[in-house]
This record gives structure tokens, sequence and C-alpha cells, in this order.
């Protein structure tokens, strides 16, 4: 095989693996993938990651972004989401919604509530 082969390979590989993730959270029944009830440690949640900077890329209408905002329930209009349609120069090197923003690294998925908090440092 060669290198041009591998490297579509590998590219083909991570793109279906980030579907596959996004997926998995919109129909999961682990307790990191479901939506958690509206009470003060929603909040309290979602105010850490906000205190702490942490951004969600994406754009209205995108099937995997609401996948991902629906994990939060009522709450996800509390969250820094970052519209790339409306404003593509806050989104500049991001090419997957949703991609989030923790610590200044953009990572590229949807993410479960439990990797949220363990990469966020945030209690759920």
């Amino acid at each position: 095989m060669d290198l041009k082969t591998k490297i579509a390979l590998v590219a083909g590989c991570t793109v279906v693996v980030a579907f596959a993730v996004v997926f998995l959270l919109n129909s999961s029944n682990f307790s990191t993938g479901q939506v958690i009830a509206n009470n003060g440690a929603t909040d309290s949640f979602v105010n850490c990651l906000n205190d702490k900077g942490v951004l969600l890329y994406g754009f209205e209408n995108s099937l995997q972004v609401k996948a991902q905002l629906d994990l939060f329930g009522n709450i996800s209009r509390n969250l820094n989401v970052i519209d790339c349609r409306s404003t593509p120069e806050k989104c500049i090197g991001v090419i997957i919604y949703p991609s989030w923003n923790i610590e200044g690294r953009i990572i590229s998925s949807g993410l479960s509530l439990g990797i949220l908090s363990d990469l966020s440092g945030c209690k759920l």
C-alpha cells in the first residue's frame, strides 16, 4: 500500500469513528450519555464549564450538534456555543462539528457528559 492510500485510509477511519461516537452519544443508555435532570448539580456543571472557558463549536440545524446539546437538556441554552456559520472567524481550524475547546485544546468529536467532566475537571 502506498503512502497516499494509507493516509486516505486513516483519514476515512477517523471520520467514521467520529460519526460513530456522535451516534452512540445520541442513542446510548450509558449513565454518562443520558440526559441529566435539570437541577443544581447540572446548573453547577454548566457554570463550571463556562467559568473554565469551555466552548462548543457547531452550527444551527446540525444533527450531530443537536445530539450533543440534547445531553444537557433544557440548560443547553446556558452553554458557551460558537455558531460557526454566523461567526466563522471564531472557528478557524475547526473542521468537524461538534468540536469542543477545553483548556485551549480542540477536541473534534461529540463527548459524553462523563468525558466532559473528566477533561474539564468539572463535577457532574
